[in-house]
């Protein structure tokens, strides 16, 4: 037997598990990591939208603000604030790498009778009852497309715009090296199902308010090169929130435009909050930054990963600039 076909196997064992678990469960919890991008809000609200008919009481849980170009796909009224150890009968964890990426919320999986997690990081180890975790995916949004595709339930148009919106965000606009053929075809099917292309792209990439794209210009001038151009480094600061007016969630993008510089091989955004900076790294060619991820307890894709540092701006910026020393400098 094919490998491919033993993998369809096994996934569909999964799928008639998971739905004798929606069957028998009342109380369903969908849950998305903290700061949410497009293939986080896009996955929680397919599935939230693909499993409402089924009337059963949900809640959906994601840390963090939802970004100004996702919020006209996203219903705010259905996510909870706050968590007071509410106990669920399931909880559906998506796109999230490990417990902590759940933030405030990380307790509902000690709360929860069965745990399903549903991701694409390679750096996720399994923490639920069920793990479908396939990192060769291009986003949590594409596998979550498989999976619903054989419930053999209905797929509406509106569940194909959200499971569109996280695989468009997650391969940059299909032009990173995790879309395949597979992707493509995918996302024809989507097309098929009612998805209107021009439409979602106004939405989430040229609606940008002018206080947003002042921020997003103060951040990217800022831009900080070392070895030889192939280190670019800059930092969101509350000061530069404060000035324009504007919130962390808003500043999609910063990053990967730093990797737009051709010498650039490692790029880094600095996101500065009370007690601690964020960090956001992404690579063009050959240097796995999820390596360095895991270092600091962080995770993510080869070319695309994260960590968090009980570290100042500055202090951070040090650490990532001798990080790199020996990966870019011959």
């Amino acid at each position: 037997m094919k490998l491919g076909r033993l993998i369809r196997i096994m996934l569909k064992n999964d799928v008639k598990e998971i739905l004798e678990l929606i069957k028998t469960s009342d109380k369903i919890c969908i849950a998305g990591h903290m700061a949410p991008d497009g293939d986080c809000i896009g996955s929680v609200m397919a599935l939230y939208k693909f499993l409402k008919p089924l009337n059963k009481n949900f809640t959906v849980m994601i840390d963090g603000t939802i970004p100004f170009n996702y919020k006209p796909f996203v219903d705010e009224t259905i996510m909870v604030k706050d968590y007071d150890n509410e106990k669920f009968d399931l909880l559906f964890v998506l796109d999230t790498s490990d417990t902590k990426r759940l933030g405030k919320f990380e307790d509902v999986l000690n709360n929860s009778k069965k745990r399903i997690v549903i991701d694409h990081h390679k750096t996720n180890k399994g923490f639920g009852d069920i793990n479908i975790i396939d990192p060769e995916m291009s986003s949590t949004g594409e596998l979550l497309y498989d999976i619903l595709k054989l419930t053999g339930m209905e797929i509406t148009s509106e569940v194909a715009v959200l499971i569109y919106i996280a695989v468009l965000t997650d391969t940059g606009k299909f032009s990173y090296a995790n879309t395949t053929s597979r992707t493509h075809v995918k996302t024809a099917e989507l097309i098929d199902l009612g998805v209107n292309v021009s439409e979602i792209d106004n939405l989430v990439y040229n609606s940008k308010p002018a206080d947003v794209v002042k921020a997003f210009i103060d951040s990217v001038s800022k831009v900080e090169l070392y070895y030889e151009n192939k280190l670019g480094i800059t930092a969101i600061t509350k000061d530069l929130l404060a000035k324009n007016k504007v919130e962390m969630a808003d500043l999609d993008g910063v990053v990967e435009y730093i990797r737009e510089i051709k010498e650039v091989e490692v790029s880094c955004l600095l996101k500065e909050y009370d007690e601690s900076t964020k960090v956001s790294l992404r690579s063009k060619n050959k240097i796995d930054v999820s390596a360095i991820s895991l270092k600091y307890q962080g995770g993510g894709h080869a070319k695309a990963a994260g960590f968090e540092l009980k570290e100042n701006i500055e202090n951070t910026k040090r650490i990532i600039i001798e990080e790199f020393k020996e990966l870019l400098v011959q």
